[in-house]
Parts: C-alpha cells; structure tokens; sequence
C-alpha cells in the first residue's frame, strides 16, 4: 500500500517539477530569443538613424564607390557605422526617390534585386518594415525605412545575417532540451526520495494506529474475559446466595472499574490524535492545584501506609488549564502509589527555579532501568508488565501526561535506578 501510495507522490512530485522545468525552459528560450530579435533591432534603427541623419558627408570609411559619379546630398550615407557594424554585420542599400540604388555596403555579395520588394513597400506606405527573409539559404533580419532628409527622398535597406543567431538559438534549444532530460532523471531520484520523506509521517501513523487498535483489543479482552469467568461462575452456582458469590461479583466488578478507566483513557487519546481537546489557558495557581490533588489521594496513602513529604512553595502561579493540570499530578501520584511498596515513601516539591515551576515526585519503589525509562512515554508500555494488572495500570497514563505537558509549553523527564525508586520532574514557565 505504502510503495504505491510513494510512486503516486513520486509521479506528482515529478509531473510538477517537469511542468515547472518546461515553462522555465521554454520562458529562457523565447525570453532570450526575444532578447535578441529586440536588441538587434533596436541596433538596425539607431543605425539607420545614424546614417541617415548623420553629419560626416564625403567620408567613405567602407571603401566603396558611389553608383552615382555625381555628388549629391546621399554622399552623406557613406559614412561608416564602425562599432554597429562590426556587432550586427551590417550591409546596407541607399535608394533615392526613384528607387534607384545610389549606394552600397555589402558584407557578403547579396543579390540586392530579391530585397527590393521590401524597398517597394516601405516606399509605398511611406514607413518602415522589419522581416526576416531566407535570401540564398541566408537568414536575413531586414530593416527597410523610407525617409525625408533635407528635401530628398528615398529607402534605406539594412540588413543583419543572422544565421549565427539562429545557429546559437537551436544549440540553446538543445541544450535546454539536453538539460531537462537530465534534470527529469536526477529529479526522479529526488522525488522518490522526498516521497519517502513525505509518507514517513503517515507510515508511521498507520504503524501507530495499528499498534493501539491491537494493543487497546488485548487490553480490553482481558478485563471482558476476566468479568464473563466470574460471572460464569457466579451463574453456575444456582443454588448459592450473593454472599456466598461474592468473591466472583467482586472480581466482575473489579474488573469493570478497570475498563471504565481504561476506555477514558482511549477516548482521551483518540480526542488528542483527533485535536478535539482544546487548552484553555488561564493564570492558574498551580501550588492550589498540587494541594487538592494530593489530599483527594490521602485515603489511599495511609491504606498503602506510605509516608508522604512535602515542599510546595506557595503561590506559584503558571498559565494553563487547571484540569489538565490536576491531570497530570493525578497520573504521577496514582503511578507513584502503585509501583511503591507498602511501608515506602513518596517525596512532592514544587518550586520556583529559573523562571520555571518545576515540579518533582519521588518514590521509593522498584525504579525501572535506563532502557524502559526511554519508553515509559509511550503508549501501552509498562516497566513492570508483571504488575500492572494487579495495580490496575493500563501503560496509558504517562503518554497523556507527556501530551499535557507538552501543550503548556512544559518539559518532563524521569530519573529512575532498579530497586532504589524512580522521580518524575515536570517543568513549566511561571506566569508573570
């Protein structure tokens, strides 16, 4: 399930990444492309500007003779173009009004006759053109612009071999074609990897789910076999009294309890994976709240007499919710009373240390070792698997208690040694 769910992550991410590769791709192709078609065109009219507004008449740096022996005001376009000529590889054609061609700079032996329909037009429509035309297999961007200088008319042709331009524009195109092939390769490795990265959570999640539906199944057959052989036994016995079934009823019952405690926890934990339990976050006293916790467990202190000392600092206020609070004191208390042996000790501090409430609960009973205190916040693990039934333990209570603790912005830690007792320290910022 997991291996098709990644390959669909991995095809998403991939037809994303080839979408996002094409557009770039194809936007610096067109965008170079457009860069220079813009920029040589922006040449060819200054040029044309230059040559034929331009003030050094008579001078023919080009070498070339006039078609027309007799001087006249087109002597001005003989000059040179130096700098625009050597970028652009510039040849041009100066036609007067009759369209007669008065002068030439030609680059290459142009057949200037298959030019001349252009001139046509941009005589006719008195304007200018710019095409690009195949002359002899020659690419060709062609600029033709009709003007009116001092009195004179005529056509000014120039024109730009662009075959390099072109050249240059398909290795692009290859290479950018070159490119995304090889991005499209590398970025199918990386996809595969990010998608790994990207149903971990939910592969975890599922392992998780798993594990509680199966570990919750074994937790909760266990009381319900319990309370149906009791009560088999119970029901056998037609001729017996309540009393003398007692011992069935109250194993039943027993076991009932245990459930109930049980199924609330489950249904805690559900609320919290589902975030349906919201915080609500006050200035509470949190010395108040370790004082009614701790007296509503007195009863069960002195059957187990256990001794109890206590330091809590008055007036100890933090921001949080007051049940959740009292929540937590409830878990660490209860497990600290479950796992001390009759006739031990239990230790509660509270102070204020570092702007922190930091509250400390130590009991003399088995401890755990370094290996179970690792995961003695997770859900369903228990320390002391023989004796969490007969202390009623379901392995839940810690995992809520972390969860509280860290959703008031609190941290928690055990310290614990095998047969020398365990301490929980929970640390909360103090409210100013």
């Amino acid at each position: 399930m997991f291996r098709k769910l990644r390959i669909r992550f991995t095809l998403s991410i991939l037809l994303v990444l080839i979408i996002f590769l094409s557009i770039l791709s194809g936007a610096l192709y067109m965008g170079t492309k457009t860069l220079i078609d813009s920029s040589s065109r922006n040449l060819l009219e200054k040029s044309a500007n230059e040559i034929i507004y331009g003030n050094n008449m008579g001078q023919d740096y080009f070498g070339f003779p006039h078609i027309n022996d007799t001087p006249d005001v087109f002597d001005r376009f003989r000059q040179s173009l130096v700098f625009n000529d050597s970028k652009l590889k510039l040849s041009y054609a100066v036609y007067d009004q009759s369209l007669n061609m008065v002068y030439v700079r030609n680059n290459g032996g142009i057949s200037f006759e298959k030019f001349e329909k252009h001139v046509l037009n941009a005589y006719k429509n008195q304007g200018f053109s710019f095409v690009i035309d195949n002359i002899d297999n020659i690419d060709y961007r062609i600029y033709t612009k009709f003007f009116r200088n001092a009195g004179t008319m005529g056509v000014l042709q120039l024109y730009q071999d662009i075959t390099m331009e072109f050249f240059i524009l398909n290795h692009l195109k290859k290479i950018l074609t070159i490119a995304s092939l090889m991005s499209a390769f590398i970025l199918t490795i990386v996809s595969w990897f990010l998608a790994g990265l990207s149903i971990s959570p939910v592969k975890k999640a599922w392992q998780r789910q798993k594990e509680f539906v199966a570990d919750a199944s074994h937790e909760l057959r266990t009381p319900l076999s319990v309370i149906q052989t009791n009560l088999d036994a119970a029901l056998c016995d037609q001729e017996g009294t309540i009393v003398e079934n007692e011992m069935w009823l109250n194993n039943a019952y027993t076991e009932t309890l245990m459930m109930t405690k049980l199924v609330e926890e489950l249904l805690t934990l559900a609320q919290i994976d589902a975030d349906q339990i919201k915080i609500i976050r006050e200035k509470i006293n949190f010395s108040d709240i370790c004082m009614s916790v701790i007296d509503r467990f007195r009863v069960k202190l002195q059957d187990s007499n256990l001794e109890l000392n206590m330091s809590i600092d008055e007036d100890v206020y933090i921001m949080g919710d007051s049940l959740r609070m009292a929540q937590l004191i409830t878990i660490f208390l209860d497990n600290a009373i479950k796992y001390t042996n009759r006739d031990g000790k239990i230790e509660i501090t509270l102070k204020s240390e570092n702007d922190y409430a930091t509250f400390r609960i130590t009991d003399s009973g088995m401890g755990m070792s370094q290996r179970d205190a690792e995961r003695i916040f997770d859900r369903f693990y228990r320390a002391d698997k023989a004796r969490h039934r007969e202390n009623g333990g379901t392995g839940l209570g810690l995992s809520i208690a972390k969860w509280i603790a860290d959703n008031h912005k609190g941290r928690i830690s055990v310290d614990s040694k095998i047969d020398q007792g365990t301490t929980f320290i929970a640390e909360f910022p103090l409210s100013k």
